[in-house]
């Protein structure tokens, strides 16, 4: 399962250590293995060294995943993380759970964007928020539609990162309507953001419409083959379906996204206009 915790539960499990310091409540996080959740509540505290050693941390899990470094190594790096997280820590400051209740904020997108995607990730940390992202919240293992379903739910706001490559990907576009129908966002907060101007594009439109219409013909025509083999296509049925979802319901998601203010958060446009993402996130509360 991957690592989204809501603030009544990351309450009870911290029990008295809400009466200590910051310094011991990151050390009692630690000490039960919780390196994330420690950076994460050095986060309200020291954002900018929080926000590198979370880094650090994410691509250690990475370059273990990889195959890159070994256990050992891996365990060495988490250590150095959070003896870094320890010492960075204040020692006074008593962190109430108000304050843990940081707002939590799912970010879709498309692989081919996940520069982008990192951005924002980091953009919403410095700026005080929790995020959820596939790469660093994701379980090995874990469904794919699981995952969404269950982000979804436990997030304040979902950032959905708008693209010409995003809008052909199948999985992106099933996040989307569940944004559009309010099947698991009927209380969350959902914002838009562009990197191109493709949603607004009927060229663009023509052109999805077309490469899926393609790629379902060549889909069917290799299920017809496999099943004349006798092979199970029950995989590949999925992502028919899929595909199908995305082509049936693209100009619906596009309708939406021209009724909606899809904020350009592409070259120079990027900090500016995630401030504002952060202020629309932020009045969640108010």
């Amino acid at each position: 399962m991957p690592s989204v915790v809501n603030a009544h539960t990351f309450e009870q499990r911290l029990g008295s250590t809400f009466l200590n310091g910051m310094k011991q409540q990151i050390r009692a996080l630690i000490g039960e293995g919780k390196t994330k959740e420690a950076l994460e509540l050095l986060m309200g505290a020291k954002p900018d060294e929080a926000t590198l050693l979370l880094a650090r941390f994410h691509r250690a899990n990475q370059q273990y995943r990889d195959g890159l470094i070994d256990f050992r190594e891996h365990g060495l790096e988490i250590a150095r993380i959070n003896a870094a997280a320890v010492e960075a820590a204040p020692e006074n400051l008593v962190t109430t759970s108000a304050q843990l209740a940081r707002l939590k904020v799912f970010i879709s997108y498309s692989h081919s964007d996940v520069e982008v995607a990192r951005r924002v990730r980091d953009f919403l940390r410095l700026h005080g928020m929790q995020t959820i992202l596939d790469e660093d919240d994701m379980a090995a293992g874990m469904n794919i539609m699981d995952f969404i379903q269950e982000s979804v739910r436990a997030c304040d706001a979902v950032v959905a990162i708008v693209s010409r490559r995003s809008l052909k990907s199948g999985w992106v576009a099933q996040e989307s309507m569940a944004a559009l129908y309010a099947i698991w966002l009927a209380d969350k907060k959902f914002i838009p953001v562009r990197l191109d101007n493709a949603a607004f594009d009927i060229d663009f439109q023509l052109e999805a419409q077309q490469a899926l219409q393609e790629s379902l013909r060549a889909l069917d025509a290799k299920i017809v083959q496999l099943r004349q083999l006798g092979g199970d296509t029950r995989a590949f049925d999925d992502d028919r379906e899929r595909l199908l979802e995305l082509k049936n319901n693209l100009g619906k998601i596009i309708q939406q996204l021209k009724s909606m203010l899809v904020l350009d958060i592409s070259g120079e446009n990027f900090n500016s206009n995630m401030q504002r993402v952060v202020e629309s996130i932020r009045r969640i509360r108010q």
